[in-house]
């Protein structure tokens, strides 16, 4: 049987809702509008119905190397149709793409979609680690990084890479600009203050002991917003993910002692019309210890907003940075800015073409 679609998508579409999952869900979208035949996968809390009951989405069920002899033929069948497989699972599951590339001789795409390579190599289990080399030194497969330092910490590890690493931003811009309506409570505190300061961190993630959105620098550094505006200034708070009741707890605590609990909206759990929050945000930061490249920077920036962030990596044009962990330039930067007028919202589909690129001249016209 020859194969009847163009690319699978090896990465789950929202929700839930991450930087990760929402590039997944509006790449398969865009490549479908341009005339692709894209498959995908799902979470069982997707209720889209034109998602779960397509012949080109399956289940999406976690691709653990302890379990590949029990897993690997439902990932061979469900990758047979395609052309194409494109991993968004960065350096994990690579003994069940190396048997899919070998086996359903497969041309493979793997996105790495952070900057943490070096750790993640060490770490990784053996079996992860061994074929992860024949993946590097393969010529039928075609890596990405999304950043610069992920680029250069895939070029650090002790593998030789045979083929060229493409640095494409996981970004794709939603076609059509819609905002729905935001959720009463939170439109009404939007309303009740003169500027608005978003957040957003996906979960309550550590490296090196180190929290890597900073959720508690959002915090410490309102406290003292607050304090020296003579604006009446509102943060909110996004954590997508809010199944961590013990880390909530204690970052809840944490404002509460420095008095400012109750004057966060606590936006706890996905929200899926996030561009409506951004439409009214003044001040977008992203206090992060290590980054890749940011979905939410890249849209917040298209909707003109002012965006502050950390210097941990290359940010994009238009960005103000400051010092990691100088929280003192950060304050100044949010403050200097707070009456910065909003820029003209635009849609940057570069990075989109980029990859239909590689789709197109390396792989499905060869």
């Amino acid at each position: 049987m020859k194969t009847k679609y163009d690319i699978k998508e090896f990465g789950a579409v929202p929700p839930p809702y991450g930087g990760v999952s929402i590039h997944v869900s509006r790449l398969i979208g865009q490549l479908r509008k341009d005339g692709y035949s894209v498959g995908g996968y799902y979470t069982t809390q997707c209720s889209d119905k034109s998602i779960t009951k397509s012949k080109m989405f399956d289940k999406w069920t976690w691709m653990q190397t302890s379990k590949f002899y029990f897993k690997i033929w439902k990932y061979l069948l469900e990758a047979f149709p395609y052309k194409i497989i494109h991993s968004h699972y960065s350096l994990e599951g690579m003994i069940y793409f190396w048997t899919i590339k070998t086996l359903g001789r497969k041309k493979i795409v793997v996105t790495v979609h952070n900057s943490m390579n070096t750790s993640y190599y060490q770490s990784t289990n053996l079996i992860n680690r061994f074929f992860l080399k024949r993946m590097l030194q393969s010529k039928d497969v075609t890596w990405i990084t999304v950043s610069n330092e992920g680029k250069q910490q895939l070029e650090a590890l002790p593998v030789k890479i045979l083929t060229e690493i493409a640095v494409i931003p996981a970004y794709i811009p939603v076609a059509e600009k819609k905002y729905p309506p935001l959720e009463r409570s939170l439109l009404d505190y939007i309303k009740s203050h003169e500027k608005i300061i978003s957040f957003y961190g996906h979960s309550f993630m550590f490296f090196k002991g180190q929290d890597i959105y900073g959720f508690r620098t959002a915090v410490k550094i309102f406290t003292t917003i607050r304090n020296k505006s003579d604006k009446n200034v509102g943060l909110v708070m996004c954590i997508a993910d809010n199944s961590e009741e013990e880390q909530l707890y204690s970052l809840h605590k944490f404002a509460q002692e420095l008095g400012v609990d109750d004057k966060i909206f606590w936006q706890e759990g996905a929200i899926d019309n996030i561009q409506s929050l951004w439409k009214e945000t003044d001040i977008y930061i992203r206090p992060t210890s290590t980054d890749g490249d940011s979905v939410a920077v890249r849209e917040v920036l298209d909707e003109g907003v002012t965006v502050i962030a950390s210097d941990v990596c290359n940010r994009p044009e238009g960005v103000i940075t400051y010092k990691f962990g100088h929280d003192d330039e950060l304050i100044s930067s949010i403050l200097n800015n707070l009456d910065s007028p909003k820029k003209v919202p635009k849609m940057n589909f570069k990075y989109y073409e980029m990859l239909k690129k590689i789709y197109d001249e390396k792989l499905l016209r060869k």
